[in-house]
């Protein structure tokens, strides 16, 4: 086993967005060495407001997305681990208390904690629901005694609260089925913004306290942490098609047009819209006509406003607020408009900057997802791998047997 673990292990991370779709595929010789190969991204189809639109096409989408990745690297791959936006996701706190023995008191267990967050775990969710993430938040020893991680303490009771992110049951079969379809297993499904901050985000700063803001196509997802882990998740109802529309509409152009625009010429500044002189010549069927700059920025400015103000709801609004030590960390294709951070911090009052980059890779922000996802899907086959056991002997089994019958009942 040790020999097979040595050997590289290529890992592939799927992110299904509304607008585009991506897929990564990291090298993995260890935990301290994983190394990007490629990426590869194309526009997505078969879906429609977050939802499976055509089941053939969005397999066909998945096909040319992994085979695009696989032709870049070069390697072969069976299995994906598939990530989704927020438009999937509902947010649960639960909690759950659970008596630890009849009588006396009794070492909690990593056992104890299982059955503790088990029971949170159904009492948090709805049938038509499955859980796609669960974040323990904290555990009560004997209602007085509030910790993280408990084990190891004396108690009689033990409760805990869990952060549950879940996601419609057939929803999630649909979108299994169609990476099937395509010809590929999923390993796991996970949430794309908390995988990008996996590679975005430092250790240090999730302990310290900050936030990642992923900014998608159509919904921007906030994860604050605190302590190492995720605090609290919020959902905001704009991305960056907000700014495409909202181009479109108010200069007549079609979408593809507008989203040109915004690429090449759409600043989140605050500068005065009539102080903005010149013209941009867009092309047309019967020839090239002009926009004014002036009227492009009135519309970019318009949506950011509106951007800021949810954004400020929802951070302000978070209990962890006080606790964003180390700021915000700016992740997805939104953030790289330009003008983006500055207007953040300002309005905010905190510390704003874009995620860690990928050596090697431009625009990693608009990655992180998919890279993340690569390094979850070995970290979970890692985890499987340390998971099997090998026989114990008599003398093993009589040793752990005694161990956890002191801890049962001593």
């Amino acid at each position: 086993m040790f020999k097979k673990m040595a050997q590289p292990q290529y890992f592939c991370g799927l992110d299904l967005g509304t607008h585009t779709m991506k897929a990564s595929i990291v090298c993995a010789k260890d935990e301290d060495n994983l190394d990007l190969l490629g990426v590869f991204e194309t526009r997505s189809t078969g879906f429609q407001e977050a939802s499976i639109s055509d089941i053939t096409e969005l397999a066909d989408c998945i096909q040319r997305t992994v085979q695009g990745v696989m032709q870049k690297t070069g390697i072969k791959i069976h299995a994906v681990q598939l990530g989704v936006s927020g438009s999937f996701l509902t947010t649960h706190r639960s909690s759950a208390l659970i008596p630890l023995i009849d009588s006396g008191t009794k070492v909690i267990s990593k056992f104890d904690l299982r059955r503790v967050d088990n029971q949170a775990k159904l009492l948090g969710v709805n049938l038509e629901e499955e859980i796609i993430h669960d974040f323990p938040q904290w555990y009560k020893v004997d209602d007085v005694n509030t910790s993280i991680n408990p084990t190891g303490l004396i108690g009689r009771k033990i409760e805990s609260s869990l952060l549950l992110l879940t996601a419609n049951s057939l929803r999630v079969r649909n979108l299994t089925k169609a990476v099937h379809q395509a010809g590929f297993e999923v390993n796991s499904v996970a949430f794309g913004a908390y995988a990008a901050s996996d590679v975005a985000v430092d250790a240090a700063d999730k302990t310290l306290g900050c936030a990642l803001v992923d900014i998608g196509a159509n919904i921007t997802s906030v994860i604050f942490f605190k302590n190492g882990i995720v605090g609290d998740v919020q959902f905001i109802p704009w991305g960056g098609n907000y700014v495409t529309q909202t181009i479109a509409e108010r200069l007549s152009l079609t979408i593809d047009m507008a989203e040109e625009i915004k690429k090449t010429h759409a600043v989140a500044s605050q500068t005065n819209p009539k102080e903005l002189t010149g013209e941009i010549l867009v092309k047309r069927e019967k020839g090239y006509i002009p926009i004014r700059r002036e009227s492009v920025c009135e519309a970019v400015n318009w949506e950011i406003e509106n951007f800021l103000t949810h954004l400020e709801t929802v951070v302000k609004g978070s209990h962890l607020y006080h606790h964003l030590n180390k700021g915000i960390v700016m992740v997805g294709g939104g953030a790289l408009l330009p003008g983006a951070i500055e207007r953040i911090e300002e309005r905010i009052n905190t510390p704003v900057r874009m995620g860690a980059a990928t050596p090697g890779l431009n625009n990693s922000a608009v990655y992180a997802a998919t890279i993340g996802l690569g390094r979850m899907h070995y970290l979970k086959k890692k985890q499987e791998a340390i998971g099997i056991k090998t026989p114990l002997t008599f003398k093993d089994k009589l040793v752990n047997g005694v161990k956890e019958l002191c801890q049962e009942y001593f």
